[in-house]
């Protein structure tokens, strides 16, 4: 039989081989296929845990296989997510139960927990939430600013007084139901939001002006707790803020620009009537948008009215408002004085056209859930073909739409500046992007990280191919474990090595501090020892980073694969040798301290 070493290192130095054997045993290839073709049908925790034979492949995926049985422990983790420090998997000293329910998290992404992939899924929502289009007199960067602040920032809060400490997340919050934070004292919001809205007499809900009672609907710390913040709600907050306040991050693409000039010169010579104009939704929003004035959030009737008052008569509905968007609209659509004709006039060939472009170019084209939807649908339908970073910057259609996404201008960031922040990652604190205040980049470059998952990067979903991954990877290691049990120990260590930050987390996991002990030539008994006490001496053998390091984590393996083999032969005593010959053994044993152990074991 080979020696503890000598196995390890014919799995190691050929890990693709290793694990392709274990993909194509029989029963793991049954079994993989199973969970491939029904874990993106599941939508619930309970029809998760139902499927016992899809949960049980979850499960040793991430090596929890023999507490496949406690359905309602895993239900309670599940439940209660991993986004709150004291959430039930965050508390538990196994950080492999917090890494199961990370993968499936069903508290955060609801029925979307199988499929859940930030390219695909958090974009277009944040997309949604900060590209809103119109003017204001507070300034373009100015918006711009506060929703990529509020976009980077918002989900870290989780009470009254963290969103009442930071000025600029609270203006925003307040901005998207219609009110001023600079106008209100301190006082006055903290009382309404401490009051909550479940009592019909609570502060916010004795004011005649609802926007008070929504905006702390919105924000009920007292209802959601330290949950409030991940609500729909509260992530969706940028879009009225800017609908409220009326500016946009972005212009539309030149593309779509195009495409809605190009329809409108084909389409509204046909246009003879009120009716006809209301009817014809793509372009009533352009004839709109080309005023300011922003088709998806009037109400049709209002638009009709106005439409019909006409512009004679000082007391029409366009004329008594204060602002004239609407007159000037009306003006140019004037079917009141020019009936028929009026889609004939230079007003609506030639001068709305212009002023569309013009807003166009300035981005200060008013808001259209259209336009949000045009390029939503067409970032869906090819983001997953993006497979580099090259890709990504190749296609400036989709790369401003990313970039918007995520709070950036994508007018204001030098590509060379987005491909830094990409090839850089998120992986190193000191990367490009780690080293930012706004971490506004942190959020882009972690949806879209080439630089960890390489091509698997916009199409990556971590309920299926990793976790199979992990499941091939943890039957290797088992199969191993079989034959030797401290190859299974020394390739589940190397799997775990780069993520330990700390002794503490080694000696929460029995294997890993059976690892280092015997690496360290301590007895048994030492587990017995005061936490603290077995830390320090760690800390006085060992260095934390190295097992960062590739070079020094085998030797550090090697280490142990030898010691291992001394206290559990399972090659003849010459193989033995050769081995502790042909490797080196560091931390201070000497080969002739090794030759007289393995002579006593004869």
């Amino acid at each position: 039989m080979l020696s503890t070493y000598v196995s390890y290192q014919l799995i190691t130095r050929d890990m693709p081989k290793a694990i392709d054997r274990v993909e194509r045993e029989p029963t793991v290839d049954r079994e993989t296929k199973y969970y491939l073709e029904n874990i993106s049908k599941v939508k619930t925790i309970e029809e998760f845990v139902k499927d016992d034979r899809l949960f049980r492949y979850a499960m040793k995926a991430h090596g929890l296989e023999d507490m496949a049985y406690a359905k309602a422990f895993m239900v309670k983790a599940l439940k209660e997510g991993v986004r709150d420090p004291d959430s039930f998997a965050n508390k538990l000293q196994d950080k492999r139960y917090a890494e199961f329910v990370k993968t499936y998290n069903f508290e955060r992404y609801g029925e979307k927990a199988t499929i859940y992939n930030r390219a695909l899924h958090d974009a277009p929502t944040n997309f949604a939430s900060t590209v809103v289009i119109g003017t204001m007199d507070g300034g373009f960067g100015f918006v711009e600013d506060e929703v990529g602040y509020y976009v980077s920032n918002i989900s870290s809060v989780a009470s009254i007084d963290e969103l009442m400490a930071d000025s600029r997340l609270l203006y925003v919050a307040m901005g998207a139901f219609g009110l001023d934070a600079n106008t209100e004292t301190p006082e006055r919001i903290r009382e309404m939001l401490e009051g909550g809205v479940a009592d019909p007499q609570s502060p916010a809900n004795s004011l005649a002006d609802k926007r008070y009672a929504h905006f702390v609907a919105a924000f009920d710390f007292a209802a959601h707790g330290a949950e409030t913040t991940s609500r729909e709600v509260v992530q969706d907050a940028p879009k009225y803020f800017v609908i409220n306040t009326g500016l946009a991050l972005v212009k539309p693409d030149a593309a779509f620009v195009k495409a809605e000039t190009d329809y409108y010169k084909a389409n509204i010579g046909k246009v003879r009537s009120i009716d006809d104009l209301m009817r014809d939704q793509r372009l009533l929003r352009i004839a709109m948008s080309a005023y300011g004035l922003n088709a998806d959030t009037e109400e049709p009737r209002q638009i009709r009215a106005m439409l019909a008052g006409g512009v004679s008569d000082p007391g029409s509905p366009a004329n008594q408002l204060a602002d004239k968007s609407y007159a000037k609209f009306v003006a140019a659509f004037n079917f009141v004085d020019h009936g028929a004709a009026t889609t004939t006039r230079d007003a609506v060939q030639k001068d709305t056209l212009k002023l569309y472009t013009v807003k166009t170019e300035s981005g200060l084209l008013a808001s259209s859930k259209y336009y949000i939807d045009v390029e939503t649908n067409h970032y869906l339908a090819n983001v997953g073909n993006i497979k580099s970073i090259d890709d990504l910057m190749a296609n400036k259609r989709l790369l401003d739409y990313a970039l918007a996404a995520y709070g950036l201008d994508p007018t204001l960031e030098p590509p060379a500046r987005v491909r830094q922040m990409l090839e850089g990652g998120v992986a190193d604190p000191k990367s490009p992007a780690n080293q930012l205040t706004d971490k506004a980049y942190v959020a882009f470059v972690t949806a879209f990280n080439f630089a960890e998952y390489g091509e698997a990067a916009t199409t990556r979903t971590p309920a299926q191919l990793p976790s199979i991954d992990k499941f091939l990877r943890q039957t290797l290691e088992e199969n191993a474990g079989k034959e030797n049990e401290g190859v299974r120990l020394a390739l589940y260590f190397e799997r775990k090595a780069a993520s330990l930050t700390n002794f503490y987390e080694i000696l929460a996991d029995p294997a890993l501090a059976e690892v280092v002990r015997t690496a360290l030539s301590l007895p048994d008994s030492f587990a017995a020892a005061d936490i603290d006490r077995q830390v320090k001496l760690f800390e006085e053998r060992l260095d934390i980073e190295d097992f960062t390091d590739p070079a020094r984590l085998e030797k550090f393996l090697t280490r142990f694969t030898s010691m291992w083999e001394i206290s559990n032969p399972s090659a003849p005593a010459q193989a033995q040798i050769s081995v502790l010959f042909s490797q080196p053994v560091e931390f201070g044993v000497s080969t002739d301290l090794l030759f007289a152990i393995q002579s006593m074991k004869r």
